[in-house]
């Protein structure tokens, strides 16, 4: 009885520590050292690739979190503030309906940006840490300092984005599962691959295999009574692969009611990170670096076709053990991302969306759906996540409904949304269109700054230079975000500038964008920033806030915008940050003069002072900074 008191208790020191967690990827949003105008879409981009928590810089003052919370709260995100929640945010604490939640607890941080992300962060979750926290995903900037990010400024992704994608959609998958497996020793195949199986007394499991070796890793996985064939692991990748995943309704293979007990996937060589059945169709998503296959215990022969990566592939069956043998083709993207689906038998009803792409916020969004027969129309409900309201209306075919759904003016530019129909308490039919506002403007010549080689900050709103004698063109392209061509009145008005056209009508195609010109006058207007608008009705009502600097034609303005100090004439432009030069542009090439990521410049409050800018007691024109450059001085310390 000691002796078994004693096993016990060894056993639940060697168990690992997530066995009764749930697996947490978080990221570290520095919304103090970040754009405010882009907190709306870099917080959508993380929930589309799957992050569902994120960890904000704590601050003693609440009012400085309102508008992260307020977007937070809009997308169901969670976020802890990386230690206790203050006192003045308690009622915006999960018990109260709100985003924060208590720190992770035992989280491990991870940079986005370091050469060994992801072996490193599937060796920390297969060693018990339940909880990840990467960081320098997001370019950040702050008077003092820039630091590059996995995403930059103009939201475009960098290959270091890749283990977040893979860990997101993994978690996703096996994060509900992880904490009920148990690790079983596997013989190690290669020095520099380490190889473990965890699973569960019903069979269920996955093998991790990290390969930290700078070569691809091929071989067999020999299981206990199982042969995963010809692996191939990346240099310094990792993968799970996933063992006898029963085809029942659960986390793991969702909506999948069609199923015997026995029936099962065997196995798959690649990453699975979605299963699910719907109408009649067995739908696969993974993470394939290479080509591969995936393995299928089933009571009946599938009916097919399969589609693989989006075209029709040929799959093999064996009458005599009941297997299907279906092709993995390579993915594809930052992830290796690709879908499969196989048609296992012709559903008795089905459901569908005929268009289902996007719901335009402030809108009511008429989205028509058809059904097999009227009965199972009648019987048939709509689920929307978040919940919106809607009504339903035959149309004049009889086997359709159009369901007008309308989505409130808060929704988040960039968010998607779950839409199911539902009859007879399954799943028929599901979408996930994005929430977009109905149109978008943007001007195309806005300043932007150039923090290091590979980054630029585009001020916001727009500022877009005028010369004071001549004017100029000013384009401003209009996104039409709505699935059918819509007509556009479009207005451009500024502080003391004059437009011709002043207005112009614009039709635009569906989810199209069109650009239009304008032409600028400056001859009355002073020196310096002018605010304007670009306003846009008919098929949509918003507008766009711009900022204009008109430059006078035979010298130079000193201005300042977003932290930046500027001094810029008709050929050039100076951009400063306290303490550092960034740049020293020549407009007629786009060429910066300063070096990459800028240089030590002299300290002090920056002043302008007409055509030059003042920085502690030294003033400055642009012919004093060529110089400058030209020959620079012995000492370290500009104008001193």
């Amino acid at each position: 009885m000691l002796r078994a008191g004693l096993l016990l208790l060894l056993s639940a020191a060697l168990a690992p520590a997530w066995a009764e967690s749930v697996w947490v990827e978080s990221v570290e949003f520095p919304w103090n050292a970040f754009p405010r105008s882009l907190w709306e879409r870099e917080l959508a981009w993380l929930k589309n690739i799957g992050i569902r928590h994120v960890s904000l810089p704590p601050t003693p003052d609440a009012a400085e979190l309102a508008g992260i919370l307020r977007i937070l709260r809009s997308l169901d995100l969670e976020a802890d503030l990386e230690g206790p929640v203050p006192d003045a945010l308690l009622p915006l604490t999960r018990a109260h309906g709100g985003p924060l939640t208590a720190p992770l607890a035992g989280a491990v941080r991870i940079s986005a940006l370091a050469p060994d992300a992801l072996t490193h962060s599937r060796k920390l979750l297969t060693s018990g840490k339940t909880s990840l926290i990467w960081t320098d995903v997001e370019e950040t900037f702050s008077a003092s300092s820039h630091h590059a990010g996995a995403v930059n400024f103009a939201g475009v992704e960098s290959a270091a984005t890749g283990p977040l994608r893979r860990n997101a959609q993994l978690s996703k998958y096996w994060g509900e599962t992880l904490g009920r497996l148990k690790e079983t020793p596997l013989p190690q195949p290669a020095p520099g691959v380490l190889l473990q199986q965890f699973g569960s007394e019903t069979g269920l499991a996955f093998v991790s295999i990290v390969n930290t070796t700078s070569r691809p890793w091929t071989g067999d996985v020999k299981l206990k009574h199982l042969v995963i064939p010809a692996v191939m692991v990346p240099a310094h990748d990792s993968a799970w692969l996933p063992v006898h995943v029963t085809l029942l309704a659960g986390p793991l293979c969702k909506d999948c009611t069609a199923f015997a007990k026995r029936n099962h996937l065997v196995y798959s060589t690649a990453e699975l990170t979605v299963m699910e059945y719907e109408n009649g169709i067995l739908a696969m998503e993974f993470s394939a670096p290479a080509k591969g296959e995936v393995l299928l215990q089933l009571s009946t022969e599938p009916r097919g076709p399969l589609v693989a990566g989006g075209k029709p592939a040929e799959f093999t069956w064996d009458d005599k053990t009941q297997r299907v043998r279906l092709p993995i083709p390579a993915g594809t993207g930052v992830g290796h991302h690709v879908r499969i689906g196989l048609a296992i038998e012709a559903p008795d009803a089905t459901a569908f969306f005929t268009s289902a792409h996007v719901l335009l916020i402030g809108e009511t969004n008429h989205l028509t759906a058809e059904f097999s027969s009227e009965a199972i129309a009648q019987r048939s409900r709509l689920r929307t996540t978040p919940e919106f309201a809607f009504t339903q209306d035959p149309t004049k075919e009889p086997l359709q409904f159009i369901y007008n759904i309308r989505v409130p003016e808060t929704a988040i530019h960039g968010d998607h949304a779950d839409l199911s129909i539902e009859a007879d308490g399954a799943r028929m039919s599901h979408a996930r269109p994005q929430l977009l506002r109905p149109a978008t403007l943007r001007f195309t010549d806005t300043v932007g700054v150039r923090l290091a080689a590979n980054s630029v900050l585009s001020l916001t709103p727009s500022v877009v230079p005028v010369n004071q004698k001549s004017g100029r063109e000013v384009t401003v392209s209009i996104r039409n975000n709505a699935p059918e061509i819509r007509n556009f009145h479009l207005e451009l008005k500024a502080e003391g500038l004059e437009f011709s056209p002043a207005k112009l009508d614009v039709t635009v195609g569906a989810s199209a964008l069109r650009e239009l010109s304008f032409r600028v006058f400056a001859t009355d207007a002073a020196p310096g920033l002018h605010a304007g608008e670009a306003r846009l009705s008919g098929a949509a009502i918003g507008s766009e806030a711009v900022r204009f600097l008109v430059i006078p034609a035979g010298g130079a303005v000193a201005w300042t915008a977003d932290g930046f100090s500027f001094l810029e004439s008709a050929k050039q432009r100076a951009s400063f940050l306290p303490g550092k030069w960034l740049e020293l542009i020549n407009k007629d090439n786009a060429q910066n003069a300063v070096a990459a990521g800028g240089v030590a410049f002299t300290t002090g409050q920056l002043e302008s002072r007409g055509d030059a800018v003042a920085i502690g007691s030294k003033t400055w024109r642009l012919a004093d900074l060529e110089q400058m450059l030209v020959k620079p001085p012995k000492s370290p310390r500009p104008g001193q």
